[in-house]
């Protein structure tokens, strides 16, 4: 039989052509969609460049880029510069580090994120929280083991990444969350306590920390603490006037003069209290409190983190490091992509891509070690200062890393001139805001099983480390969900339809193997219960999974619907309860073997006719009264009477 093609659409810059087939009588058979060479090429650049802009993220807000965002982000971003110097500083003392490697962290980072950032509010660098477990894995090593830490952090989020692994922190709840938070605030607290008093000691663990600086009290330097009381007490009274700039009686000008006073408190301090320094030193051979030293000047070097440590002591090759770090190159990471996918939460959009955070932040961390940087990633701190200052877009990253990248250039030598008490009082302040004991209160009264969490997170953070204290935390997620899975609610009651009685069942999500025995169980109670007289509705509307091992256990539950004396008996087949499985999808039914006595049904119609034909078998039904009931059912009734 002979066709032939008839175009019947075909424009200049059409995306496709339409074809119609006829057959040799000029009737039409059908037609196909057939796409041109050009609309081949247009579909698939749409597809790169949706793919780049799914990467490079500032490609999705740059064409919306106006002036009133730029003065934002410029207000912001030197703002944010000034507050992350001394704080960058601050965690680089806290990892053991000197004072360059942390501004190192807060210029890379901010540069990379510019590009591939998808949290607005994020602002790279390093942060007190990951500078205290980075410690635990680098203290008495190398300052190279804190590079090759930043590198392998890097390395392991991109597979992380790559592996879209991202559906790991949906493991992390809330109350984990606060709780690994407040411990490290405590821990961070703790350290610098030693620091405000003078004391020099190095011990691992909270307990031991605390003995120690018991006793070792008597050897407090009076300089170091007023120092650190008088900088405590200066960032209290300048954090108050950002509240005074809230006010609604205060003039305007008065209110973001207040307002940026606030927001650059912990650089004042560190000015303020360099120039003491500075001026003491001009009459005095050394000030009574300890400065901040070994305060490199000028820009780092880009240089590959060494993978072979020559060591006084030791040569180390790059898997005794690998050994030596342990499980850091795990935690290190996580604690750093939790703190970004906390901050984005907070955000107005409240969603965060994982994988792509994962991708990021693994970037900061690579071309980070590079630059001899600690390991990086958001912080609350500067979140908050962001979104007071109104930051519009990641743009403001630049305008921060920029201000780092001067402030390496032309103010190192000056960072010698530091107290350390200044330092840690910039680090007490600005993570106090961490601790928060209202929500344990909240989920005391809410939910005691998330605040049985939140104190396990806690209390573990505190005596093992907050590593351990993660871990275990996750774990016991894990556990309760599984248990949720293997023991799901399931509700049991007689109700009935038309006077006729049964008993239904109602499971809650999927019903897979863990669950399927305790379902079992529950029916097997109940019809025992009702002396296995009435049938078994299971309402499955809520069941949106079901595996082979489950499917298989409810034909083992039809089988075991039956009077044990009926066991032996074929002739008594009539004493099987029906097991009735009510709205169940129809393509779970299929994965489910036939059974004598298991049927489905969709509506009530259709479950009406099941139980009145179940009750007329039993005999619960008096036929000479339900006779019309029975024939509108569609049965056929004889009726025998006697003579």
């Amino acid at each position: 039989m002979d066709s032939t093609t008839v175009k019947v659409r075909q424009e200049e810059d059409a995306s496709e052509q339409m074809e119609i087939l006829h057959d040799g009588q000029g009737g039409r058979k059908h037609k196909r969609v057939v796409f041109t060479a050009k609309s081949a090429n247009r579909n698939a650049g749409k597809r790169a460049k949706n793919y780049l802009r799914s990467k490079v993220r500032m490609l999705n807000w740059i064409g919306h880029y106006n002036l009133e965002w730029g003065i934002n982000d410029v207000i912001a971003g030197i703002t944010l510069g000034l507050t992350i110097i001394p704080e960058s500083i601050a965690c680089a003392l806290l990892a053991g580090l000197p004072a360059r490697y942390g501004l190192c962290s807060a210029f890379v980072g901010p540069f990379i994120y510019l590009f591939f950032g998808s949290i607005d509010k994020v602002i790279i660098g390093p942060t007190s929280l990951v500078a205290l477990v980075s410690v635990q894995f680098t203290v008495g090593k190398p300052l190279e083991f804190a590079f090759m830490l930043t590198f392998l952090s890097g390395i392991v989020q991109l597979i992380m990444s790559g592996l879209r692994m991202g559906f790991i922190f949906e493991f992390i709840s809330m109350p984990v969350i606060k709780a690994f938070s407040s411990a490290t605030a405590v821990l961070v607290i703790e350290s610098q306590l030693k620091v405000l008093l003078g004391i020099k000691y190095l011990v691992s663990g909270f307990i031991e920390s605390v003995k120690t600086l018991f006793s070792r009290y008597s050897e407090s330097s009076s300089g170091d603490l007023i120092m650190g009381v008088c900088a405590i007490v200066f960032l209290v009274l300048f954090e108050l006037l950002e509240k005074l700039a809230t006010r609604r009686n205060i003039n305007k000008t008065v209110a973001t003069v207040c307002r940026y006073l606030s927001f650059s408190r912990n650089t004042l301090i560190v000015v303020i209290t360099a120039i003491i320094s500075y001026i003491w030193l001009l009459s005095e051979p050394q000030v009574p409190y300890v400065l901040s030293m070994n305060a490199l000047s000028g820009l780092p070097n880009l240089t590959l983190p060494a993978f072979t440590i020559e060591a006084p002591e030791k040569t180390y090759t790059f898997w005794e490091m690998v050994a030596d770090m342990n499980v850091g190159i795990i935690v290190i990471p996580v604690v750093g992509i939790l703190t970004n996918l906390s901050i984005g939460k907070l955000t107005p959009k409240g969603m965060v891509d994982t994988n792509h955070e994962l991708l990021t932040l693994g970037m900061c961390n690579i071309f980070g070690s590079f630059f001899q940087a600690m390991p990086s990633s958001g912080a609350f701190t500067r979140y908050a200062i962001s979104t007071a200052c109104g930051l519009k877009s990641p743009m403001a990253n630049l305008y921060s890393g920029i201000i780092v990248l001067l402030a390496l250039a032309f103010l190192s030598p000056y960072f010698n001139y530091i107290p350390e008490a200044t330092l840690a009082a910039i680090l007490i302040c600005s993570i106090f805001t961490l601790l928060d004991f209202k929500l344990p209160l909240r989920l005391w009264r809410e939910s005691k099983r998330d605040f049985a969490i939140w104190v396990l997170c806690f209390i573990v953070c505190i005596l093992c480390g907050v590593e351990v204290g993660l871990f275990v935390s996750i774990i016991v997620n894990v556990a309760h969900l599984l248990f949720l899975w293997a023991r799901p609610e399931v509700s049991v009651k007689i109700q009935e339809m038309d006077e006729m009685q049964y008993i239904l069942v109602t499971a809650g999500n999927g019903i897979y193997f863990p669950a399927i025995n305790y379902l079992r169980a529950k029916v097997l109670k109940a019809a025992t219960q009702a002396e296995f007289q009435i049938p078994i509705v299971i309402d499955c509307h809520k069941v949106t999974g079901l595996d082979f091992t489950a499917a298989q256990g409810f034909v083992k539950l039809a089988g075991g619907l039956r009077r044990e004396e009926d066991d032996e008996s074929e002739e008594n087949r009539g004493g099987e309860v029906l097991l009735i499985l009510y709205r169940l999808e129809v393509s779970l039914q299929k994965m489910i073997d036939n059974a004598d006595n298991l049927v489905y049904c969709e509506g009530q119609e259709k479950l009406r006719e099941f139980l009145t034909q179940e009750s007329l078998r039993n005999g619960f039904i008096n036929l000479k009264e339900h006779i019309r009931a029975s024939i509108d059912l569609g049965y056929k009734i004889d009726i025998k009477v006697d003579s």
